[in-house]
């Protein structure tokens, strides 16, 4: 009987000692796993303080192991990402803008998300969310929305005060005016009428060039879909305009070297009369990136001759895209779900970030303050969603930004530039389309107007 109960008992501390072995083996692997690091790129830093944050909680809180390294590039975000492609360093998860998605697509390098929209998640985006030609593509998504952004006119109301004038502008000419009238009166205190970040052309032209050009009625990027074919005639009376202010001491001086921070700093401190940039990111530059004391202000774009198109919403149908070539497809969409959330984007709604356009964050979160002190920040009837434009044309020589730079610092003559970019574009898109790598794109009716009929079938 005693021997029994000895054998027993050594029986059951072996299995104790057994399991506690094992359970501290399982709980060493367990504890050493490392985390499934999803690499995500953004180029908006105005939102780095809340984003931060964000990714801090969810890389202490998520249950599925998983690690955001989160990673801004604001400046030639597009040329880092093309270096990390070639590279085999690209993120797994990174945000559109200035071409990527044009570029991205066709090279096969956009995972489609198809399979990981539930109904639910989906429904949250409301209706006319996937347009063919903007998040779709042969039926299948590759982005949602989430964010739009357009330009504004950017305006020191003391600095306009001051100077006499009353509003800001509507026209170029009228923009030209003021830039030079704010120098003439202000410039011995450092004060000049007007700035862009004409450090990299593409940037500080496709954010005001190109959508004055839109809003007025004309091409987009030199697109013009009534006839497929490229014509940038129609940029000439903006050039002129732009041209004037910066050959008659309009400009801030050392204009042509200037990132959009710096520039941002100058009118932070009260040196700048206005500029043109994005509705998403101003606010939250002045309250947090440079704080500013300034009275400042929003205000539709100038015109040729009055409206008679419409600003383009810029990332309407597409914010966050998944990297095809993703070691971690899963753990990717997670993150993309995270991004995406309700939780996110209202908060990113509600501290005036940017003017998020999913109807169920939205409806969760209170209305930001950034729309009560800048009305204009608003979308109006004159904001639109307009259609892609064909890929894959890469004109030799100097592209349209470059071109117009050199136009508007008098390095190349006006109609001799705008005849040369013609010429080249449509040489390109010639090519470009007898090689199959793009395609010409036509709608007879189009209307700069009202360009979203033309995803109405």
């Amino acid at each position: 009987m005693q021997k029994s109960f000895i054998k027993k008992t050594r029986v059951r501390l072996w299995m104790a000692v057994a399991l506690l072995i094992a359970g501290l083996a399982w709980g060493t692997t367990y504890a050493a796993a490392p985390k499934v690091k999803i690499k995500v790129w953004t180029m908006n830093r105005h939102d780095a303080e809340y984003m931060t944050a964000m990714v801090n909680q969810f890389n202490k809180q998520n249950k599925d192991n998983i690690e955001i390294v989160y990673q801004i590039f604001t400046d030639n975000y597009q040329q880092t990402l093309d270096l990390a492609y070639a590279t085999g360093e690209a993120p797994d998860v990174f945000m559109d803008a200035t071409g990527v998605y044009e570029k991205r697509l066709p090279a096969g390098d956009l995972a489609a998300l198809d399979s990981y929209l539930t109904p639910a998640f989906k429904k949250r985006f409301g209706n006319g969310a996937f347009l063919d030609g903007i998040n779709m593509e042969k039926g299948s998504i590759y982005s949602l929305p989430a964010i739009g952004t357009t330009p504004r006119l950017i305006y020191n109301k003391s600095i306009f005060k001051r100077a006499g004038i009353k509003s800001p502008p509507r026209t170029v000419a009228e923009m030209a005016r003021d830039a030079k009238l704010i120098s003439t009166k202000l410039s011995k205190e450092g004060i000049f009428g007007y700035a862009q970040n004409f450090k990299n052309p593409t940037q500080a032209l496709s954010r005001s060039v190109d959508y004055i050009m839109m809003r007025s009625g004309g091409v987009r990027e030199g697109y013009d879909f009534k006839t497929g074919k490229f014509d940038f005639t129609g940029y000439k009376p903006i050039l002129q305009a732009y041209k004037e202010i910066f050959s008659s001491n309009g400009a801030f001086p050392g204009c042509e070297s200037l990132d959009i921070d710096p520039l941002r700093t100058q009118f932070a401190a009260g040196k700048i009369g206005m500029y043109i940039s994005w509705t998403h990111s101003e606010p939250g530059v002045y309250q947090n990136q440079f704080p500013t004391k300034e009275a400042w202000d929003m205000a539709p774009l100038p015109t040729i001759r009055g409206v008679k198109g419409s600003n383009r919403i810029n990332l309407a149908g597409r914010f966050w895209l998944m990297n095809s070539k993703t070691k971690s497809p899963k753990d990717a969409w997670k993150v993309m779900e995270f991004l995406y959330s309700d939780s996110l984007l209202g908060g990113y709604y509600e501290r005036g970030l940017g003017l998020v356009m999913v109807p169920s964050a939205v409806k969760k979160a209170k209305k930001p303050e950034t729309v009560q002190k800048w009305p204009a920040i608003q979308f109006d009837k004159h904001d639109k969603i307009w259609p892609n434009i064909p890929l894959n044309v890469r004109p030799e020589g100097k592209d349209m930004y470059q071109v117009f730079a050199e136009i508007i610092f008098g390095a190349t003559d006006l109609d001799r530039g705008l005849a040369d970019l013609n010429a080249r574009y449509n040489q390109a898109f010639d090519k470009a389309v007898s090689e199959h790598k793009s395609t010409r794109i036509v709608y007879p009716n189009f209307n700069p107007a009202e360009p979203g009929k033309v995803f109405q079938k």
